[in-house]
Formats: C-alpha cells, sequence, structure tokens
C-alpha cells in the first residue's frame, strides 16, 4: 500500500525557536515504512517516503517549529502530530 501523501505548509517568515532540517541529498531525506509521506509544498517532491510527522518530530524534538529546506528553496512546516492530515 502506498503512503498517504501529506503536503507542507509552506513558511515564508522563520523565527529563532524553528528547527530547520535542510535537504543535503536530493529528497527523500527519510525512507521507511510508516504511512506517511511528505512533500515539499513548492516543487512537491517527496521529503520523506514512508516517515510520519510523529516520528520526526520524536527524532528531532523542536522546541518550537520543525521546519523542512528543500533544495528548490522552500521551507515547509512538518505539522505537529496532532494536527498531521487535517
Amino acid at each position: 500500500m502506498m503512503p498517504v501523501k501529506i503536503y507542507l505548509n509552506r513558511v515564508d517568515g522563520l523565527s529563532p525557536r524553528d528547527m530547520i532540517v535542510a535537504a543535503e541529498v536530493s529528497p527523500p531525506m527519510f525512507e521507511g515504512m510508516e504511512e506517511e509521506s511528505l512533500a515539499c509544498p513548492k516543487c512537491q517532491a517527496d521529503v520523506t517516503n514512508g516517515v510520519s510527522v510523529s516520528t520526526l518530530h520524536a527524532l528531532f524534538q523542536p522546541s518550537g517549529r520543525l521546519i523542512f529546506h528543500c533544495s528548490c528553496g522552500a521551507h515547509g512546516e512538518i505539522p505537529p502530530p496532532s494536527t498531521a492530515g487535517a
């Protein structure tokens, strides 16, 4: 079964509390077997394939927003686990 694709919300203004995860390799940055995949809000490239927002938040434990910086230049917010897919 294909993971459900969640498009990240584009972020234009960053704050000092934001944790930024940058793509240093071509996306997807993370691959797994979960039922969610995340995509860039601009170029729609897969940020993750089979890795959920819950897993990313558990891995990074951000104190503020968790932001993905895509190689296309866009910033997308990885939503908190309670609001993913809402």
